[in-house]
Parts: C-alpha cells; sequence; structure tokens
C-alpha cells in the first residue's frame, strides 16, 4: 500500500538525473520543509536547464520529462531564509520511467483525486523502491 504522505518534487531535468545517478545532493529551494523520508523525483518538462546536462557528464538522450524517473530520501534541511539545502541520501533511478505525470508548481505534491494518473504512478513508484529493501 502506498504511503498516504509520500510526496513528489519536480525538478529541471538534468537536476533530477543528477539527483537519481547520484551526483546531487542537494537541491536548494526558497522554502524550508519539514518533510522527511522517500521523496519521488519528478523530471520536469522544462528545458531552460538543459545546458546542465553536460555539466553532470549526463546523456540528454535518456531524459525523459514529465515522469517520476527515480527517488531519494530527504534527511535534512538546512540553511537561512531564502536560502535552503534539502539534504537527500540513498538515490535511485528507476529502471522505467513512469512517464505522462503532471508535476506542481507547488514545491511537494501527492495523490490526488484531481489527478488520478498520479495515484497509479506513486503506486508503482512505491513498489519499486520497496523492491529495494
Amino acid at each position: 500500500m502506498t504511503p498516504t504522505d509520500l510526496r513528489a518534487i519536480s525538478i529541471h531535468a538534468p537536476f533530477a538525473y543528477a539527483i537519481c545517478l547520484g551526483l546531487k545532493d542537494e537541491e536548494y529551494r526558497m522554502q524550508p520543509t519539514k518533510i522527511r523520508g522517500w521523496v519521488l523525483i519528478h523530471s520536469s518538462q522544462s528545458k531552460d536547464s538543459d545546458q546542465y546536462f553536460t555539466d553532470y557528464g549526463i546523456d540528454i538522450v535518456i531524459a525523459k520529462r514529465g515522469a517520476i524517473i527515480g527517488a531519494c530520501k530527504l534527511t535534512d534541511c538546512i540553511g537561512s531564509p531564502g536560502d535552503y539545502a534539502y539534504c537527500l541520501e540513498s538515490p535511485v533511478l528507476f529502471d522505467k520511467a513512469l512517464v505522462g505525470i503532471k508535476g506542481q508548481q507547488t514545491i511537494f505534491w501527492g495523490i490526488s483525486d484531481k489527478y488520478p494518473e498520479r495515484n497509479n504512478a506513486f503506486k508503482v513508484a512505491w513498489g519499486m523502491i520497496q523492491s529495494l529493501s
């Protein structure tokens, strides 16, 4: 059963892949969070940061957009007003991205009756996380 408090975060594709591949262990945001535990990583549709694929040595050809591509554990939030780092550990890049998932502008988003495709994607993603243990 999918935990009701499981959340996803939408991140520009190069950074989402860098997190899931273990190349980036912090995500910077302007707001703090108290969320801890597994978080799904959603590769957003934006192409505004595509130049960073080369900085991380990631082939842009692998990039799926509008997809949940992996997960990691959010373990801490450090920083000061307007400049927070979400500390990330245990990254996982799923063997198969869960495509066709619309993200949200809010920092964290979850299961919603308004977006039934998410419910199934979260269930599948949680199953992939559980299979790791």
